[in-house]
């Protein structure tokens, strides 16, 4: 488990897809900090 899913482990967006999209959303903007946002999703 990584550090995003560690610190997102307790959010409950009502359906595992949405949790899993929002780790996968937030790694992404942690992968590419200086870029503008809409090119890191």
């Amino acid at each position: 488990m990584n550090w995003v899913a560690e610190e997102l482990w307790d959010v409950d967006l009502g359906d595992a897809r949405r949790n899993r999209r929002l780790v996968k959303i937030v790694e992404d903007l942690v992968a590419q900090p200086g870029s503008p946002k809409k090119d890191a999703l």
